[in-house]
């Protein structure tokens, strides 16, 4: 009975109870400490992947407002482009990108979910029975029409307008025209009944008769590049000047005869992606650079015909902003080209042929 006695009250190896206890503690808290981080940087790397393919998508979605295919397409290859957890996300097209069309919306999901075979290992939470993790993560991004752009080329033209007082079609400007109207046949617009129209850039001289894609040359300064003249005015043709230019802001024209630098600028321009061209169901195809991506989808200036210049240097006041695929230059230094949708910055702005993509969800 003493024997007894003593055992009971002896308490060596009470503290090895105790560590055994605080083991599983531990192990909790790194499960805690390691594997939630791991899961909150897989989530965060799935957000970056459905971002970019919600982002991309609707970016192609500008170029091809009728057809769901190249957005998806195009979501597809952005979001892959990224991993989540050392392992390349995996898109299934079907089922993790959806293209809303009527409300120019994309939607992109990345995952890594058991049902694939790639759910998220654990290493500490394996104790607690947690051995993998479904781990996704979605993006909407839609489209919306902007009011500024960079890359513009030197050339203002016209904005569309009808002289509703001419029934044989002649053009006369005059208080017919107002800025932003987006009825057809007024502002030129973003829908299928501008998209698409084919226009002959021709130079003009001030203080003549506006014409339908008659253009004036404007002056657009480049950092560190020319200082004036035809040099300038044939590297913004060629290049992208980064200066943006927002609706309402003031340009001014260039004087002097440009056909020569309009012509070796054009060329030079066409030189950086030859094989792009116009397609009337899918938009610019062929390209080298990604959807929208081409050097020869320029952004064009337009100015309010019922205020056309008149002789020398004029200040001209941007009214529009539209897209122009550049297919070629004619001899006499006429430009001829398609009206597109073009990306663009700024706040909304209805009526312009530019758009802008941004995340909504």
């Amino acid at each position: 009975m003493n024997r007894l006695i003593a055992l009971r009250r002896d308490e060596r190896g009470a503290s090895l109870m105790l560590v055994a206890v605080s083991m599983v503690a531990l192990l909790g808290f790194s499960a805690l400490a390691i594997d939630v981080g791991v899961l909150y940087e897989a989530k965060a790397q799935a957000q970056n992947a459905a971002d970019s393919g919600a982002l991309a998508g609707a970016g192609a979605l500008i170029l091809t407002p009728t057809d769901p295919a190249p957005p998806t397409a195009t979501a597809e290859y952005f979001a892959e482009l990224h991993e989540i957890i050392k392992q390349d996300v995996m898109i299934d097209p079907g089922a993790d990108v959806q293209v809303d069309l009527a409300n120019k919306r994309v939607t992109v999901t990345a995952r890594r979910i058991a049902a694939r075979g790639n759910a998220v290992p654990t290493y500490f939470a394996k104790i607690l029975g947690w051995d993998l993790v479904d781990v996704e993560a979605t993006a909407t991004a839609e489209v919306d029409a902007a009011s500024a752009a960079s890359c513009l080329k030197p050339w203002a033209i016209p904005d569309a307008y009808d002289d509703l007082s001419a029934p044989n079609g002649s053009y006369n400007p005059g208080d017919y025209y107002n800025q932003g109207v987006t009825s057809y046949g007024t502002t030129y617009r973003s829908s299928s009944k501008d998209v698409g129209t084919r226009l002959v850039l021709k130079q003009g001289s001030p203080g003549n008769t506006v014409a339908p894609g008659q253009f004036y040359p404007i002056d657009l300064p480049i950092p560190n590049g020319p200082i004036n003249g035809g040099d300038r005015y044939r590297e913004n043709i060629a290049g992208c000047n980064g200066q943006v230019v927002n609706i309402n802001d003031n340009v001014t024209t260039q004087n002097g005869n440009m056909v020569g630098p309009t012509r070796q600028g054009v060329k030079d321009l066409i030189d950086q992606d030859p094989g792009a061209r116009w397609d009337p169901v899918d938009g610019v195809v062929n390209s080298a650079f990604p959807p929208g991506g081409s050097p020869r989808i320029a952004r064009v200036p337009m100015f309010d015909p019922s205020h056309p210049p008149t002789s020398g240097k004029q200040s001209l006041k941007i009214v529009n902003i539209a897209g122009f695929f550049i297919e070629g230059v004619q001899g006499n230094g006429d430009v001829t080209g398609v009206l597109v949708q073009a990306s663009g910055t700024g706040a909304p702005a209805p009526g312009t042929m530019l758009s802008t993509v941004r995340l909504v969800r």
